[in-house]
């Protein structure tokens, strides 16, 4: 049994992600108005961008629910 748990994440303030390792994530949800030119199908390289733990409220920007997420036994998030 692993104890790692999921992170939540954002990417460069545009991409709402998961991390899949310490250099890949997958991708929840992008914002083409927030700048990002992701493609929201593929999983990206963390290399040479800003990531910081993503807040519940950063799925309330992002439109995405955080119903399922809220789990603190299986991911790790920012709780404010």
């Amino acid at each position: 049994m692993t104890t790692d748990k999921i992170k939540l994440i954002v990417i460069d303030e545009h991409t709402l992600a998961y991390s899949i390792s310490d250099s890949m994530a997958g991708i929840l949800r992008t914002s083409v108005l927030k700048g990002s030119n992701f493609n929201e199908y593929d999983n990206v390289s963390l290399d040479g961008h800003k990531v910081r733990l993503a807040s519940e409220k950063d799925f309330d920007n992002f439109r995405v629910s955080f119903k399922g997420f809220d789990n603190k036994e299986e991911y790790e998030y920012k709780e404010i």
